[in-house]
């Protein structure tokens, strides 16, 4: 039997090269590469999905909002509402006696709308007690006062409210920045002309 000197190779044992070790190395490199590119692709694009989202979302809710009060205004008066020295293109100020007692001072019945172009928000001020910004990041606020056939009117005739919201919405990989417009069209169901019609 013949011993081994400490030290000798034996052509019998098994393990790596030292070249097949760089190859492994050099798969797992561009392996671990790929995985790290496309995590951060999908957390980018993640991160504008949800600020798209948002927009949308924060332009619906004041659109909502906005619908429901103007909606409601002229209760318990004798006109719509609508507060004409207030009101315009891209504000409308409006009136209601919701608990109807002889002031219009509570809470919700006085509450007018303001686009602040300088900062892109829509806001809604309650004359009984402060003001609230609905939504940031807006574009345009265009509110358009009609009559029942369809006819541009005065805030001080109308019997139909248009609201419209512009939101610019980023761009995202393979889509162009766009444009989005939300639109309302509110029947002021307690003006002196509408109220006979319900």
């Amino acid at each position: 039997m013949e011993l081994l000197k400490k030290g000798s190779s034996n052509k019998f044992e098994r393990g790596f090269s030292l070249l097949e070790l760089t190859i492994a190395m050099a798969i797992s490199l561009a392996v671990l590469a790929a995985a790290s590119t496309l995590l951060a692709t999908s957390l980018r694009t993640r991160t504008r999905e949800n600020t798209r989202s948002e927009a949308l979302a924060s332009a619906q809710r004041t659109l909502n909002i906005m619908t429901r009060e103007i909606g409601n205004s002229g209760y318990g008066l004798n006109d719509n509402g609508i507060v004409t020295a207030d009101s315009g293109v891209s504000s409308i100020r409006v009136r209601a006696n919701l608990n109807n007692d002889t002031d219009l001072s509570d809470s919700d019945e006085d509450i007018h709308f303001v686009f602040q172009s300088a900062n892109g928000s829509v806001v809604r001020v309650d004359k009984a007690g402060g003001s609230v910004v609905l939504a940031s990041h807006i574009n345009g606020l265009a509110i358009r006062y009609f009559d029942m056939s369809g006819n541009d009117a005065t805030a001080a005739t109308a019997e139909r409210v248009n609201i419209d919201v512009l939101i610019d919405l980023p761009a995202l990989p393979g889509q162009p920045a766009s444009v989005v417009h939300l639109n309302s069209d509110v029947a002021l169901r307690n003006g002196p002309n509408t109220l006979p019609q319900f």
